[in-house]
């Protein structure tokens, strides 16, 4: 008969992998479905008070075929496309990151995306640039989720036609008036 110090430790491994498998799981587990959103958030700090808001947002309605969004080209330079491509190059990354907290965004939507009863899901989050670029409007990407970000494993290009677009300018800093918030943009 095992002693109860040997009993507890034999548990308690038992109960760490248990636990470890189920995490590994998740982290494993691929999801793929249609590209939905594209977005590039930026995060900065006046006077202590923190602000964020996107420079560029586009999103894709892959049912209607139809992409709709903004973006402020004196911020982003040249990373949106006629058509709605949207790639962040090296030099802009650079030139945006000493002033802001950079995140990529993916939003993709499918069947894999589904919680409890329904049918198809979507899920928004964080990506690195080089993932972000990898992937269009009106593809079909395959990830997974590590660390809440996805990884894009490999990507189905131009499987989802866009019929209409909707694509229009803002200025990033009007959106903060006179309240002082506005970001100092390089």
């Amino acid at each position: 008969m095992p002693s109860r110090r040997q009993f507890l430790a034999s548990a308690g491994a038992a109960l760490t992998m248990v636990g470890s498998a189920g995490c590994l799981g998740i982290l494993d587990s691929t999801q793929t479905g249609a590209l939905q959103l594209k977005a590039l958030s930026l995060t900065w700090s006046v006077d202590g008070r923190t602000y964020r808001n996107e420079p560029i947002r586009l999103v894709f309605d892959h049912e209607r075929n139809s992409l709709t969004g903004r973006y402020d080209p004196r911020v982003v330079g040249d990373s949106v496309g006629a058509s709605g491509e949207v790639t962040v190059g090296e030099q802009r990354h650079e030139k945006l990151s000493p002033h802001f907290a950079v995140e990529y965004v993916l939003g993709v939507c499918g069947e894999d995306f589904a919680t409890g009863d329904e049918v198809s899901g979507c899920r928004n989050t964080s990506t690195s640039r080089a993932d972000f670029n990898s992937v269009q409007v009106g593809d079909r990407p395959t990830v997974t989720l590590d660390d809440h970000e996805f990884a894009v494993e490999s990507v189905d290009p131009d499987v989802y036609a866009v019929e209409t677009t909707d694509i229009n300018t803002f200025d990033f800093d009007a959106a903060f008036g006179d309240s002082g918030a506005a970001p100092e943009v390089p």
